[in-house]
């Protein structure tokens, strides 16, 4: 599976089959489709994995949004039509200087028009960090798109929250571009402690498949990833806290009205426990289930994960059945 890369051509061509093998050892069979969404349009990848006749559930990646993060949960919940994408910015979409657009409109935009090439009128969502910021966008300018929603990990700038003092220095101009540079992992050896920054056990990435740790080497050595990192982490971050105008609000919460589960791994370095649950409290329908470690509660438990998304959407799906 190694290849060595010389051209940004090859860069891609390794990151794909890093990613195949990784669907494989999962035993997922993904169907690929591009749409084009945004003012530019901006070509985006999406994803459908599981029982094309199930619940949809699209699940909505954090960072920059590369759908590959997905792959020990969606494995166990292939009973569902699995939908998800590789945000613009990241992964096989296009690329994107996050400085120059309107990202709540984009968000919008991205999420609406995945639904619509899916045929799906409204969906449940999975979504972790930026990609919560994304879904509650969503379900704010848009909800009837949203039945409900599972944040699994702290939401990307929700109330106080932020990120980890390294990460934040990101958003000054010269040092940031040399932080990024730094980001950009050398070897798939290298990505095992890329579960750590996030907070989790080191064994977490110990324990993982060579394919789980060659695909983050790979994406991360694709063109575009050092200016969509950099400048979607200059958006949202300033040193000493998340960027003011970004922020999820507390206003914004209380008018959220989908039921919404919170997944809070008890040592995330983007938000505690204790946000959370300031969070679920201001949310009309909303709770809070602390489980795993990091930021990505199903790398630590992804079984537990799996129970609590399922048991939360079937849920949902049996009510609106009933009230039909």
């Amino acid at each position: 599976m190694q290849l060595e890369m010389r051209t940004a051509g090859d860069a891609v061509a390794a990151a794909r089959v890093a990613e195949q093998e990784l669907w494989r050892f999962y035993g997922l069979t993904v169907r690929e489709s591009r749409i084009e969404a945004g003012t530019p349009s901006i070509r985006v990848r999406v994803l459908e994995c599981g029982n094309t006749s199930g619940v949809p559930l699209v699940f909505v990646q954090g960072g920059l949004g590369e759908a590959w993060g997905w792959a020990s949960l969606m494995a166990k919940l292939t009973d569902f039509r699995c939908i998800t994408l590789d945000r613009p910015g990241g992964g096989f979409s296009g690329g994107i200087d996050f400085l120059t657009i309107d990202l709540r409109r984009l968000a919008v935009d991205v999420l609406q028009r995945v639904l619509d090439a899916t045929g799906i009128q409204q969906a449940a969502f999975v979504a972790n960090s930026m990609g919560g910021w994304w879904t509650f966008q969503l379900a704010m300018r848009a909800p009837e798109r949203v039945s409900r929603m599972v944040m699994a990990g702290c939401p990307a700038v929700l109330l106080g929250t932020s990120a980890p003092l390294p990460m934040r220095m990101t958003s000054t101009p010269l040092l940031g571009r040399a932080l990024v540079r730094l980001m950009v992992p050398s070897s798939s050896v290298q990505t095992r402690d890329l579960p750590v920054i996030l907070g989790h056990p080191r064994e977490v990435g110990q324990r993982w498949s060579e394919y789980e740790a060659e695909v983050p080497y790979r994406f991360g050595n694709l063109p575009d990833f050092q200016r969509s990192w950099r400048t979607l982490l200059r958006l949202f971050l300033r040193p000493w806290g998340p960027n003011p105008r970004m922020r999820i609000t507390a206003e914004q919460l209380r008018n959220i009205l989908q039921p919404t589960l919170f997944i809070w791994g008890k040592d995330d370095p983007f938000g505690s426990v204790d946000a959370g649950r300031r969070a679920a409290a201001l949310m009309p329908d909303a709770r809070l289930e602390v489980v795993g470690i990091g930021h990505l509660p199903w790398w630590d438990d992804a079984d537990a994960c799996a129970r609590l998304v399922r048991e939360f959407v079937r849920t949902s799906a049996a009510a609106s059945v009933a009230a039909g």
